[in-house]
């Protein structure tokens, strides 16, 4: 079932393979650099999941997730940590700031496939 998917990384290699990569598997995508612009994204796309790496600059994972969740749509978003953070004291960031799932990159083709197919449209 196609999802609209916001993926927001400052990795500008990082994020159209990820875009191109759920593009391919049928899914609506947005694109963001940093955690602001995924704000503004969101605002007009309104995304079912929202992907967000941790270390963007200005506006990091962390405050974009606390952002997102209050936004009207926010507490339905599935929000996905996808970082190269993952030590436990990550992971209780993540959980703290709002996110739904850790993935540590990189991710499998598979465990995406297995998250988007989990949420409801």
């Amino acid at each position: 079932m196609t999802k609209r998917v916001l993926i927001a990384d400052d990795d500008d290699d990082a994020l159209s393979c990820l875009a191109n990569l759920l593009t391919g598997l049928g899914h609506q995508v947005a694109q963001a650099s940093c955690g602001a612009q995924a704000l503004d994204v969101a605002r007009q796309f309104s995304p079912d999941v929202v992907i967000l790496d941790l270390g963007m600059s200005p506006m990091d994972g962390l405050s974009a997730a606390r952002a997102l969740r209050a936004l009207p749509d926010g507490p339905a978003m599935l929000l996905v940590a996808l970082t190269g953070w993952g030590q436990p004291q990550h992971h209780a960031m993540t959980q703290e700031a709002g996110f739904d799932i850790h993935l540590v990159k990189p991710v499998s083709i598979d465990q995406l496939g297995f998250i988007l197919s989990m949420t409801q449209p």
